[in-house]
């Protein structure tokens, strides 16, 4: 039986300062990949998941992108909502924005600078139903120490629980990495409170507290099929543009 979500978040408050010039004028998100902006690939692809609200977290030129989606809006099923991140607290400060807005409901977040190509989104939800996990995050393997450090590694067990996940290592010790690309139950809002902010950064980044869940046997991986680029330089952007000009043409 096939299970669906209605509720979507997208945190999208980041300017993407290692993207250079363009930065001045737009958010990372609104780069374009291919025929649009990053964002609305990840709207398309709620949409086609059945989402039915959006709230995107905004901060750095936030006029940029709620204009954009106003212009879009009736092109797109789902309503979009725009919340504001301040201060900028970090990925996990980002979720916790949305905690009063989705009436205690399982929901759905994809970073707005990911880029996935694949057709297991929806066996990734039915996963995350079958399980009692607070959180199931899409993996996927990638040998490139170069990526991993820049990302996450995740080591999991037979039945794909976590069993560890570090941020940005030094020397990864593990070959999947982790995406930006989620399904959290709203008990993830109570983890992300009791979790101090770090001091380091002024912020809590959902990682950290992925991994405190993953000792407690609360948080799974799914290790998707197809292909995953998070986009924080232009190499990354150029890759992801053949990828996604590549999956249009073969439709």
């Amino acid at each position: 039986m096939r299970t669906s979500l209605k509720i979507g978040v997208i945190p999208a408050a980041g300017a993407g300062k290692r993207l250079g010039y363009l930065t001045h004028i737009l958010p990372k998100t609104m780069f374009p990949l291919y025929d649009r902006p990053i964002l609305h690939h990840i709207i398309n692809r709620m949409e086609g998941l059945g989402i039915s609200d959006i709230y995107i977290i905004v901060n750095e030129f936030q006029e940029v992108i709620v204009e954009y989606c106003k212009r879009v809006q009736s092109k797109i099923k789902p309503n979009l909502h725009f919340i504001e991140q301040i201060p900028l607290d970090g990925t996990a400060g980002a979720i916790l924005r949305v905690q009063q807005l989705i009436k205690g409901t399982p929901f759905l977040t994809i970073y707005g600078d990911d880029c996935t190509i694949s057709d297991s989104f929806q066996d990734m939800i039915d996963f995350f139903f079958r399980t009692q996990s607070v959180v199931v995050e899409a993996v996927i393997k990638d040998r490139r120490k170069s990526i991993l450090r820049q990302t996450c590694c995740v080591k999991l067990g037979k039945d794909n629980r976590i069993l560890e996940i570090i941020e940005k290592p030094k020397d990864p010790p593990f070959f999947l990495r982790g995406c930006g690309v989620y399904l959290f139950r709203p008990e993830i809002f109570h983890h992300i409170r009791r979790t101090p902010v770090r001091p380091q950064k002024k912020a809590r980044e959902i990682t950290y507290i992925i991994d405190a869940l993953a000792k407690q046997g609360n948080a799974y991986g799914f290790p998707l099929r197809g292909h995953n680029i998070n986009i924080n330089n232009y190499d990354d952007l150029l890759e992801a543009n053949e990828l996604v000009k590549r999956s249009q043409k073969a439709l």
